[in-house]
C-alpha cells in the first residue's frame, strides 16, 4: 500500500491525475495477499470487512464525485477504494480515520492556501496525496 501510495502522490501532484493501472495493481495484488493472509491468520472475516469498505467507499466516493462537479475525479474515487479495502484489513474503524483524516489533511492544505492567496476557489489541489497520506498515518499510529 505504501509503495502505491508514494507512487500516486508524485503523479498527482506533477499531472493531477492518477494512473488506473498503478492502483488497480495494487488492487488485484493486494486484495488477495490479505485474503490470504486474512484466512492464514484465522481471521476470515477480515474479507468481508475489506470487501464491504471497498464497496461502501466506492459508492460514497462516485456519489462525492458527481456530486462535486469535477472535484473529486475518478482517479481519487479509485484510490479510496482501494485505500478503504487495505484499510478494512485492520477494521472498519481505521477505513474511516484514514479517510477522514485525508479529508481534513486536504481541506486543511485548501485552507493554507487560499488564506496565503496562493490559490483561489477554482484552483485544483491534487486530492489523492492527502487521501494517501491519511491513509498510512492511520496505519503507522494503528502499529504504534
Amino acid at each position: 500500500m505504501s509503495a502505491m501510495c508514494v507512487e500516486q502522490t508524485l503523479i498527482d501532484v506533477t499531472t493531477h491525475r492518477l494512473t488506473r493501472s498503478v492502483t488497480m495493481c495494487a488492487a488485484f495484488i493486494g486484495g488477495p495477499l490479505l485474503s490470504i493472509a486474512a484466512i492464514a491468520n484465522n481471521h476470515p472475516g477480515k474479507i468481508g470487512v475489506m470487501v464491504l469498505s471497498f464497496t461502501a467507499t466506492l459508492l460514497t466516493f462516485m456519489t462525492l464525485s458527481l456530486a462535486s462537479k469535477r472535484g473529486i475525479g475518478a482517479g481519487d474515487v479509485r484510490l479510496a477504494a482501494v485505500l478503504a479495502m487495505f484499510l478494512g484489513y485492520l477494521g472498519a474503524q481505521y477505513v474511516v480515520q484514514g479517510l477522514a483524516l485525508g479529508f481534513i489533511l486536504g481541506g486543511v492544505v485548501a485552507l493554507l492556501l487560499l488564506i496565503r492567496r496562493k490559490a483561489n476557489r477554482n484552483t485544483r489541489i491534487a486530492f489523492g496525496p492527502y487521501l494517501a497520506a491519511g491513509a498510512v498515518v492511520t496505519v503507522i499510529s494503528q502499529s504504534l
